[in-house]
């Protein structure tokens, strides 16, 4: 359950804040028309991230003392569901930290509004991709994840960089950990084919791709070191008790990581490609939406309250807490030398793969094929161009629809 939500575009986030020539502005402003309200806040975070998110708030409140930040924290499996009926009686939260896979049913549903009058030019374009529907922006970007190649630092002197020199370490005795599932393993795709994204900037399944991806990882799951698992903590077990040198993780996972290991012991590098083919992820964000149904004042509030979130200073302290789990989804230069694991990530972002939230409906469609067919291509039960065929006609169907 832990990890699940890694199933489509998937956990872990967090609270940023706006830059300091944003802040001296506002505190500008705050002479002229003090700030004041009480905004209600809905999370799902618990331990040290509930910690970041309080600390946040206590910032801002310094700046706005006037404002009433009132934080509740709701289960990640009811988040959604309480936000939807609450919503529908006319209450609820003015601000909502969730994923960005949910906007799309929200605004179908008229629950969350357009946001007009903010300023998202220094948002990442990848990010962006996150909050913006059929032409509409509808949230605020605040985190970015995706997918890197985990190690212990104890087991390995040098990580490879192509899938030839991974399955060759694996020969020599290197252990390596994936958690076999479509979604997860959809990285090597791109490694096998052109670019995801056709050029009106819409994701493309690559049919012969996966193909050929598929066919590879069922020669590497005959290699006694290449261990495959649908059980993510089976995973993550085995490697924070020194059973794997190598595992596929995710962004969310590196603080575990580096708390089980020690923090000098885990190594995080490029998922490996091959040849000029670099691996491509995909990119899942945390968003900020508002309710439809708070007044024009409480929205506007609360607009100001995301702008703090965002801020590069905030952005900083976070970065030092949470050791490279996640990318800023606002642009800020990440020193390699301080940042080490927030800078392999910014890299990898460069050549991962951001559905669109436009095709976030017909993607559910066709990873559920995805899901059924993967297992079967590895037991041998079905050729991947099969498969593949299938999943691609799935596809094009959806496509096609109104």
């Amino acid at each position: 359950m832990r990890y699940r939500f890694l199933q489509l575009i998937v956990l872990i986030f967090i609270f940023l804040t706006s830059c300091s020539l944003k802040g001296s502005e506002k505190s500008s402003e705050s002479q002229e028309e003090p700030i004041q309200g009480q905004i209600l806040v809905w999370h799902s975070f618990e331990g040290k991230i509930k910690e970041m998110i309080q600390q946040s708030f206590n910032d801002y409140i310094q700046l706005y003392p006037n404002v009433r930040i009132v934080s509740e924290y709701i289960p990640a499996d009811q988040l959604e569901q309480q936000f939807r009926q609450q919503v529908k009686r006319g209450l609820g939260p003015d601000f909502l930290l969730t994923t960005s896979g949910v906007i799309p049913s929200l605004i179908h549903e008229n629950l969350i509004p357009v946001i007009d009058d903010f300023d998202f030019s220094g948002y990442l374009p990848t990010a962006m991709r996150h909050v913006r529907y059929q032409g509409k922006i509808y949230g605020i970007p605040t985190s970015v994840m995706t997918q890197a190649l985990c190690y212990n630092k104890k087991k390995v002197k040098s990580p490879p960089k192509t899938l030839t020199e991974l399955l060759q370490q694996a020969k020599d005795g290197y252990s390596v950990g994936i958690w076999s599932t479509f979604i997860y393993t959809f990285w090597g795709v791109q490694v096998f084919g052109e670019k995801s994204f056709n050029t009106q900037g819409d994701f493309v399944f690559d049919q012969k791709s996966w193909a050929k991806w598929m066919e590879w990882l069922k020669n590497a799951q005959a290699e006694p070191n290449m261990i495959f698992t649908d059980s993510i903590d089976v995973l993550q077990q085995a490697f924070t008790n020194n059973r794997l040198a190598y595992v596929f993780c995710d962004s969310s996972q590196f603080a575990d990581y580096s708390q089980a290991l020690g923090k000098d012991n885990l190594g995080v590098a490029l998922l490996p490609g091959e040849g000029n083919n670099p691996a491509g992820p995909f990119l899942y964000s945390r968003v900020i939406v508002f309710n439809r149904v708070s007044s024009p004042e409480q929205q506007k509030l609360s607009q100001q309250l995301a702008q703090f979130f965002t801020n590069q200073e905030q952005i900083r302290k976070r970065l030092m807490i949470l050791r490279g789990s996640f990318i800023p989804a606002y642009q800020v230069h990440v020193n390699s030398r301080l940042f080490p694991l927030e800078a392999i990530l910014v890299q990898q972002s460069k050549t991962a793969i951001a559905i669109p939230l436009d095709q976030i409906k017909s993607a559910r469609v066709w990873v559920k094929d995805g899901d059924s067919l993967y297992p079967q291509v590895l037991a041998g039960s079905i050729t991947p161009e099969d498969a593949a065929q299938r999943i691609s006609n799935t596809f094009h169907q959806q496509l096609i629809k109104p």
